[in-house]
């Protein structure tokens, strides 16, 4: 059977990936020029006669080496400059053979309104803009460049890439073992935190130091307490309603449904290991506070069934074939473009 949902879902993403669009420059620059020592010219590139100016490269240089949070090599931020470089002509590439085609006054405002989001005060916009060197007017242009590229992309993937029931079901046989989900296990718990959750969220880090030992106390007075009453054969489901500190259980008796090995604390995996289903834990320390666990049931390893992974197999399937699509036809516009690159880092 012939599948076509997702496909707007499918071009969405692959403009986000092929395209370093205007959109995606997010939060003012700020502090030092981390490009000035790569020697970068005026214009980077030429695109049919058509140069790039090195002004949005080095905005967008400065801003991903600051995500990236660690210093890069001189080597490290070469190659990611030509990864910008080979996005800004590809969108040049894809706007030139887009002109004649319009987009609406209305989607790009929506878009841009979209953007504005990012940042708390027309003021912090403006010094994000100033930062990179463009003004209201070339950011609206930019956005209509983005959203022509993305219109000319959607009607290259659209009604062409189809995937069908026996391709996913195929994908599944071959791929099983990807599709096999670890032991798992289905447990109740008291929990009672070190420091309160509000006296966390009121108190400032040097607050904190100062009241976390005589919290802790309290907390482990809690503990023994709720401890003695279980061992002493009380309802561990209603001790959970009335003592436990982690509310999304709490209400459910403790319950914390089936969930997989890795996903707590070491410490919370190694006493849920230790016990046999039925039994209770003793009090357990993790790097949140102190628990109290209960066992109640142990799935093994298996394979997620055919049916809970289909509609992802689907969208991966589409995504490949969309993203060769994609490919095949960037590819195409290079072919028969002059394109000159002046900076390769040299």
């Amino acid at each position: 059977m012939y599948r076509a949902t997702g496909w707007m879902y499918g071009v969405g993403m692959i403009v986000s990936l092929m395209l370093a669009g205007t959109a995606g420059a997010q939060g003012p620059m700020g502090g030092e020029d981390l490009t000035a020592d790569m020697n970068i010219p005026g214009v980077v590139a030429k695109v049919n006669g058509v140069e790039l100016k090195s002004d949005y490269i080095r905005f967008r240089l400065n801003l991903d080496m600051r995500r990236i949070g660690t210093p890069l090599n001189p080597q490290q931020k070469v190659k990611l400059a030509g990864t910008i470089i080979e996005k800004e002509i590809v969108r040049e590439l894809m706007y030139q053979e887009g002109k004649g085609k319009s987009v609406s006054p209305e989607d790009v405002e929506k878009e841009f309104q979209e953007f504005k989001k990012a940042y708390e005060s027309k003021e912090e916009l403006d010094q994000a803009l100033q930062a990179r060197g463009i003004d209201e007017a070339e950011l609206r242009k930019g956005i209509e460049i983005d959203l022509i590229a993305k219109n000319l992309l959607d009607e290259r993937v659209k009604g062409k890439v189809q995937v069908t029931d026996t391709m996913v079901q195929k994908f599944y046989g071959d791929k099983k073992e990807s599709f096999k989900r670890p032991e798992s296990f289905r447990a109740r718990h008291i929990f009672v935190a070190y420091v309160p959750f509000d006296v966390v969220e009121k108190s400032s880090p040097e607050e904190l130091k100062e009241i976390a030992g005589e919290y802790r106390e309290k907390a482990r007075k809690k503990i023994d307490e709720v401890y003695a009453k279980v061992k002493a054969g009380e309802n561990f489901e209603e001790l959970a309603k009335q003592y436990s500190e982690d509310k999304g259980s709490a209400e459910k008796g403790g319950d914390l449904d089936f969930i997989y090995k890795g996903v707590f604390d070491p410490a919370f995996d190694q006493a849920i290991a230790d016990l046999k289903v039925g039994e209770t834990s003793g009090i357990v320390e993790t790097e949140f506070g102190y628990h109290i666990i209960r066992l109640i049931e142990t799935k093994p390893s298996d394979y997620a069934p055919f049916e809970e992974v289909e509609e992802a197999i689907q969208k991966h399937l589409f995504m490949t074939e969309a993203q060769n699509l994609v490919a095949r036809y960037i590819e195409s516009l290079k072919k028969k473009a002059e394109i000159i690159v002046y900076y390769r880092g040299e």
